[in-house]
């Protein structure tokens, strides 16, 4: 399908528009807390317990009576552990008769007796002991809805007596794979063959709650493609259609959602990956992204993580930014956003950010090497040698070149 600038949108817009026409309703799931890290909560969830039950002792050391220090300090010489004093823990209960505590490193413990360190002064006002519900009362709001389960939520909850975690469905994800020139990854390619490795991008959707099926390769036969589109229909939320996007000979599935879609969109004014489609068909999100790996996993990385956080209701995910000075001048067409590759370094006072282009090193060279994406705005026409950019983090601070180890 030809690329119509007058009908092409940014990826800002392109995110409003699929928000606007999706309305998902997830369904509502029960599960084992043990089971429920990473997964979105569906309801405000509160605690049924209050914690401690009663008082509890806010550091190790020894549960005491105040009135036997009302005329000073007294004489432990002649105390007897149980009756005069007995071991407190923290956060544990100890009897009634005794209702403030000594920290362990103010005190001496000689088999079942104790003596006071030289220069111990006894502060009443100290506060030592918790109340009953200190850590959290019966009624209280652990986690709200709409929120992904980290490892502390988890233990909060567990802390609150909960067992059975409702949470939202995973967004199931169909990706159809496209080309009568592809082959499984594993297969030795002839002439005119290319291997199909978008697919192995499904794993990445999974740190955003979806899950994904990938589907059997389609050859380019608009019959098949039609077949296959409403296989997915019937057993994804949303679907993926890779490659056929632009204006080959064999490039069908654009055409063929435009003709199905009640919404439509086809193009995004941006590079690389500017010939994506969107669209809605029976109520489901249908995209449909171009076949280069770089490409497709753009739209895996702004668009379909965007459109994941929809699904459960929470905001689109943000990657974490530097402040980097380029090496070398980066152009960029006026009329498109240009999302650049950049290896990144460290040197000793600031970042640089060096372009990346597979036309000088390859795919392969340019995969590895990248460590953030910069992004060059609509109406830019480049930026220069020297110029300070936002670079979008694609790796971990300590994998990249020159920056030191924290110990």
């Amino acid at each position: 399908m030809k690329f119509e600038p007058e009908r092409s949108v940014t990826r800002s817009e392109a995110l409003d528009l699929m928000r606007a026409h999706w309305k998902p309703a997830p369904e509502l799931e029960r599960i084992p807390l043990t089971q429920s890290l990473g997964r979105v909560t569906a309801e405000d969830l509160t605690s049924v317990n209050t914690l401690p039950v009663v008082r509890s002792s806010r550091f190790d050391g020894i549960a005491v009576r105040k009135a036997d220090f009302a005329d000073g300090l007294p004489d432990p010489s002649r105390w007897v552990k149980g009756r005069d004093f007995v071991q407190a823990d923290t956060g544990d209960d100890f009897p009634d008769a005794f209702d403030t505590v000594i920290a362990v490193e103010d005190v001496i413990l000689e088999g079942d007796g104790v003596r006071f360190r030289e220069g111990f002064r006894f502060d009443p006002d100290e506060v030592t002991v918790a109340p009953a519900g200190d850590l959290v009362r019966s009624g209280a709001l652990l986690v709200p809805a709409h929120t992904r389960l980290t490892p502390e939520l988890v233990a909060s909850l567990a802390m609150g007596g909960i067992t059975e975690v409702p949470v939202f469905r995973p967004l199931k994800i169909a990706f159809l794979p496209t080309g009568s020139e592809l082959i499984p990854a594993g297969q030795k390619p002839q002439r005119g063959q290319n291997i199909e490795v978008n697919s192995l991008l499904s794993g990445y959707l999974g740190r955003y709650g979806a899950e994904v099926q990938v589907f059997s390769i389609t050859k380019d036969d608009p019959a098949a493609l039609e077949r296959t589109l409403d296989q997915a229909l019937t057993a994804a939320d949303l679907i993926l259609i890779n490659d056929g996007t632009s204006r080959g000979e064999e490039d069908f599935n654009a055409a063929m959602l435009e003709r199905r879609a009640s919404f439509f969109r086809h193009g995004i004014r941006a590079v690389p990956g500017r010939p994506a489609g969107l669209s809605m068909i029976d109520g489901k999100p249908v995209l449909n992204v171009p076949g280069p790996v770089g490409a497709c996993y753009l739209a895996a990385y702004w668009c379909l993580s965007a459109l994941t956080a929809h699904y459960y209701g929470l905001p689109a995910p943000l990657a974490p930014t530097v402040t980097a000075r380029l090496t070398e001048p980066m152009k960029s067409p006026k009329s498109f956003e240009r999302i650049s590759r950049v290896a990144l370094a460290w040197d000793g006072t600031e970042f640089t950010a060096t372009p990346l282009d597979w036309k000088l090193d390859g795919v392969p060279a340019l995969l590895y090497q990248t460590d953030a994406f910069v992004t060059v705005p609509i109406g830019v026409e480049g930026y220069a040698a020297g110029d300070l950019v936002k670079a979008e983090l694609l790796k971990a601070p300590e994998l990249i070149s020159g920056i030191p180890p924290l110990v």
